[in-house]
């Protein structure tokens, strides 16, 4: 007789198990790890370490030669080389504010440190010789990636690299510019040449969007040096009175996207459009504001219950306490200056891609294009369900009245509203549509979004006014730009 084999092997079914199980684990390992954003994270710390280099450099330079010309003021020095000297042959650069210009040099000299590289400074002339050995250059060198110098009035200066990890712009918060590493003696520079801080938004196709870039911060004012601007103001309410002193390339100001300062109000929508054209970008569309709105709309940590659809979601500064528009902070201080914590006045809102956005739902209303081709037509008003003939407030869901009974092709519920049509309305947050209540023609051909810091429950991501015209002004109404 053979002897029997005892050894056991496993079967088909165990083995797909076995591999089903590894296929699972292995995806839970790179989506805890997200190799992407490690790398990213990686090229960050080697921008942080050169600008910290090339900033000490500088320094330096500036000691030893104390009257030396720092470079062209307006100009945008970048470490991405062009055989072209304003970088005509890069496609695709931000755009930059009107009177500005970019500067590259060739791939030959790009790195070298007497005054022909990227940075147009003469480092070798230091006293004992240059410190580096030859200018850095950018991990990736992209038209999203680059370092820059740009030279200021009165010996002004900074050197800036773009942040590329969500973690090191969330942690980042110390800086004046949270999407920038910057150094020079006036890193603020760096958001004058291109606006300030932005923050890129994931596009939505129901609204024929790609991505874009939107302001972080309710559009502010600065000066040529770079200083954030308080004065003109007006009564108490902290907002830079742009009447006074319109906030222009011709009065050496600069509308900028930061946390500090007063923001622009009193502002007519057409100053808006061309104040975010100076700085090379547009006036917010409704098609950019609806993406936003419903990209944070189904993000968890937005929402008080910490679950989509739970509790409500924040709409910012709107309680009137206190009875002005507020300054910004750290993202990790959203309640900055409202003393709410932890309640709905939260001025923080995270999208889907973890960057962060100030003051959407609550501070000041804000400016937008109705239409991506800017229609001024006038707008076909919705009912409301109580039909008075009066200007008045509407939910969005029909839960509780008065709500918007008729909507139309100019104020269409999905073109302008939440998710679901239904049962979200300013009890969970979302604001309400402000309407002459008959749906009478009166004139309208603007929108205006968002709440102000007194608007209360009639504030929100959707909230709407159809009140205003072309040429309002209002110490609560500014705007904010996209690119």
């Amino acid at each position: 007789m053979k002897p029997q084999n005892n050894i056991k092997s496993f079967t088909l079914v165990e083995l797909l198990i076995v591999i089903a199980i590894l296929a699972v684990l292995a995806a839970a390992v790179v989506i805890v790890l997200n190799p992407a954003e490690l790398l990213a994270q990686a090229r960050d710390g080697q921008r942080s370490s050169d600008m910290k280099t090339v900033s000490d450099a500088l320094s330096l330079f500036v000691i030893d030669n104390p009257s030396a010309s720092l470079g062209a003021t307006q100009k945008v020095y970048i470490s991405i080389p062009d055989t072209s000297a304003t970088c005509t042959n890069i496609a695709g650069l931000p755009a930059l504010p009107a009177g500005w210009t970019y500067n590259c040099v060739t791939s030959a000299s790009l790195k070298n440190i007497d005054s022909t590289g990227w940075i147009p400074l003469n480092l070798s002339s230091i006293n004992g010789g240059s410190p580096i050995p030859h200018l850095p250059t950018d991990p990736q060198n992209t038209i999203r990636s680059f370092y820059s110098y740009v030279a200021g009035a009165n010996a002004n200066y900074a050197v800036s690299a773009n942040i590329e990890s969500v973690r090191q712009k969330q942690s980042n918060q110390s800086g004046i510019f949270t999407t920038k590493f910057s150094g020079g003696n006036t890193p603020q520079l760096a958001g004058i040449s291109q606006g300030g801080d932005w923050v890129n938004v994931p596009g939505n196709s129901a609204y024929g969007t790609s991505d874009f870039q939107v302001m972080k911060y309710e559009a502010k004012c600065a000066d040529a040096s770079g200083n954030a601007l308080f004065t003109p103001t007006y009564s108490s309410y902290e907002i830079y009175q742009d009447p006074t002193t319109p906030c222009s390339n011709a009065n050496n100001r600069y509308v900028s996207s930061r946390k500090d300062g007063y923001v622009i109000a009193n502002v007519t929508r057409n100053n808006a459009k061309a104040y975010c054209a100076s700085i090379g970008a547009h006036l917010i569309t409704n098609e950019e504001w609806m993406t936003i709105a419903r990209d944070t709309e189904r993000v968890s940590s937005n929402w008080f219950g910490g679950v989509v659809g739970s509790g409500y979601l924040y709409r910012g500064h709107s309680d009137n306490s206190p009875a002005k528009a507020l300054q910004a902070s750290a993202d990790a201080d959203p309640y900055y200056e409202t003393g709410n914590t932890p309640g709905n006045q939260k001025r923080v809102l995270t999208l889907s891609n973890g960057e962060n956005i100030w003051d959407f739902a609550g501070n000041l209303r804000e400016h937008v294009q109705r239409t991506l081709a800017d229609s001024l037509v006038i707008v076909d008003l919705p009912t409301c369900s109580d039909g008075l003939a009066a200007w008045g407030w509407c939910q969005y869901g029909n839960v509780t009245a008065p709500y918007v009974s008729g909507w139309t092709a100019d104020v269409a519920q999905n073109y302008i509203g939440p998710s679901n049509a239904t049962t979200y309305d300013s009890n969970m947050g979302m604001g309400q549509v402000y309407t002459y209540k008959s749906g009478t023609d009166q004139g309208t051909t603007v929108f205006n979004r968002g709440g102000h810091w007194s608007d209360s429950t009639y504030s929100g991501i959707y909230a709407l006014r159809l009140d205003y015209t072309n040429s309002a002004t209002y110490h609560n109404l500014g705007f904010r730009c996209a690119r």
